[in-house]
């Protein structure tokens, strides 16, 4: 399934996508493809800020890239494409025995009942495309395009269908899919090769610039 590399969402600067890949479910011992789930970060931000752990000796493999992405403070969004029909309590459903301890914890269900009531009231047809925004002061925002064919991008509204102001719970559900048991391992892995290659041209600008300043 083919997303735009560069989009313009409602928050951040010029966000682009690190890569992609599939959850599937198993039905009769056969995995079956559910959605398809794309990363999109605020480029410049995120870039300034994985070289700075960079320059740390932060990296070493993909657990490393991976926590940067859900540690760093700037925009980034989940872009769910769903490629067969599915109920929206359904996949909420699938989601809260993840999120539902974390939040328990902090006391924070409020919040996960407001995220509940939004997916619940949905039919997510195939080709409904969800994006959840988390943004750097610590807000989860979702967005929905239903219908037969999901745009292109989710360039506008001025804000999203809805604001839950709780870093934990944006925490959680970032980290169904950027923590050690992912939702969709080949995702991660994508992710993790998309915010190197980030980090490289970001270096690249960096050494750039510091050869431009000597010959001035």
């Amino acid at each position: 399934m083919a997303v735009p590399e560069v989009t313009t969402l409602w928050r951040g600067g010029p966000a682009r996508c690190l890569g992609g890949g599939v959850r599937t479910k198993k039905v009769a011992f056969v995995g079956v493809k559910v959605y398809a789930v794309f990363l999109y970060v605020d480029a410049a931000a995120a870039a300034k800020e994985l070289g700075v752990r960079d320059r740390g000796g932060f990296f070493e493999g993909d657990d490393d890239y991976a926590a940067a992405l859900a540690d760093g403070a700037f925009v980034k969004a989940l872009r769910i494409d769903l490629v067969r029909d599915v109920d929206g309590a359904t996949f909420y459903g699938a989601l809260e025995d993840a999120l539902a301890p974390r939040l328990r914890l902090t006391g924070d269900m409020d919040s996960l009942g407001a995220f509940r009531d939004y997916l619940g009231g949905k039919k997510l047809a195939k080709g409904t495309a969800l994006c959840l925004l988390w943004t750097p002061d610590g807000a989860l925002e979702v967005a929905a395009s239903t219908g037969d064919r999901a745009p292109a991008s989710f360039a506008a509204p001025d804000a999203a269908d809805l604001r839950i102001e709780s870093a934990g719970l944006a925490r959680a559900l970032f980290e169904v899919y950027l923590g050690s048991a992912p939702a969709s391992p080949g995702a991660r892995t994508a992710w993790a090769a998309g915010a190197r290659a980030l980090l490289a041209t970001e270096t690249v600008k960096r050494d750039t610039r510091k050869g431009g300043g000597k010959g001035t």
